[in-house]
């Protein structure tokens, strides 16, 4: 019988599952749509969380032992445990002395995006949100949802997208390609329509909002300055918001960035259409502490549960070169890349 662990990362966007062995070699992969309760009702969580396990699991042995589970779940972590049990009971995988290790949203983007556990991470997916890590300590800002919070989010981008958009249909807004964008985007041929797209029924609005995002970032790489100045705030509004996690952090005597300078993590799909908004909040940052270090995490958040692992197997808080080159090598399909870039 072979021993699988399974590292889990689920929220707004989707939810994906990696099961790996002892030697961390990817042994399958799970995938599904959004599974936040809080946007989502529980019967469209529960079947995307279904969809993932059957994805992951139809293609493995039967005879299996979970040793360990390592999950991330905003809003669906108890949905998520009742399902899996049931699945596994249908399918035969041995589950009773698995360990199960909860991995607060914010320790795992710092885990995946620097293969440590000290750092800042601007999380920026359909969400956002201002993350500093310390000693065992969290300070996690933001993640409030569209309208109202989540500035610089896919949603966010979408949201302020879509209303450029209707400011230039009704008159009083500059020209923009957003607006073919967003008919395509809607799969509208008339204007009367898109308000009932946006508001029909069952819509969640925040993953609509969202999935326009990629589209904002193809006209700002066009050169269209509507779009442009999107990104742009998008990247400044990021960058506010790094700091003043990083004042709460110097506060909570977390960090002193007379000693060190900050390092800062950009984690999360929204970051992946345009360089733009990272050099925004790069700048934002830097005017406040110049000697703060920006880059892009190295893995995405789903990574956490193997980084977890090795730190559980090796009792070491940190990763080796022969290690990371393994894991850059096995689990290529994880890394940080920009839309388009080849695998």
């Amino acid at each position: 019988m072979k021993n699988i662990n399974l590292s889990i990362d689920g929220g707004g966007t989707g939810i994906r599952i990696l099961a790996f062995d002892e030697e961390l070699k990817l042994l399958g992969r799970g995938f599904s749509g959004p599974v936040n309760a809080t946007f989502e009702n529980e019967e469209k969580v529960g079947g995307n969380i279904s969809e993932a396990l059957k994805i992951l699991f139809d293609p493995l042995p039967k005879n299996l032992k979970i040793h360990k589970i390592f999950k991330t779940l905003v809003g669906s972590s108890a949905s998520f445990g009742k399902i899996f049990m049931g699945f596994a009971k249908e399918r035969g995988i041995v589950t009773q002395d698995a360990d199960i290790c909860e991995i607060r949203e914010g320790h795992s983007h710092i885990l995946a995006a620097s293969l440590g556990e000290e750092g800042g991470v601007a999380l920026s997916g359909t969400g956002s949100g201002a993350i500093y890590c310390s000693r065992g300590k969290i300070i996690h800002l933001g993640g409030c949802g569209v309208p109202v919070g989540d500035e610089g989010s896919g949603a966010w981008i979408g949201l302020q997208a879509m209303s450029a958009v209707m400011k230039e249909l009704n008159g009083w807004g500059e020209e923009t390609a957003l607006t073919k964008k967003l008919y395509e985007y809607l799969q509208l041929d008339q204007f009367g329509s898109i308000t009932g797209a946006l508001y029909k029924k069952g819509t969640n609005q925040q993953h609509l909002f969202a999935g326009f995002c990629r589209a904002v970032a193809e006209c700002e790489r066009s050169g269209d300055k509507v779009a442009r100045e999107i990104i742009y705030r998008a990247g400044k509004n990021m960058g506010l918001q790094m700091i003043a996690a990083l004042k709460r952090a110097e506060s909570a005597n977390m960090l002193n960035t007379q000693k060190k300078a900050p390092e800062i993590y950009a984690s999360g799909g929204a970051w992946k259409s345009t360089p733009y908004m990272f050099l925004a909040m790069k700048g934002t940052i830097q005017e406040k502490y110049p000697g703060a270090i920006c880059k892009y995490g190295l893995f995405d958040p789903v990574m956490a549960g193997v980084i977890k692992f090795v730190f559980e197997t090796t009792g070491k808080n940190t990763i080796s070169h022969k290690t990371q080159h393994h894991l850059q090598k096995e689990f290529d399909s994880y890394l940080f890349k920009f839309e388009g870039a080849k695998s």
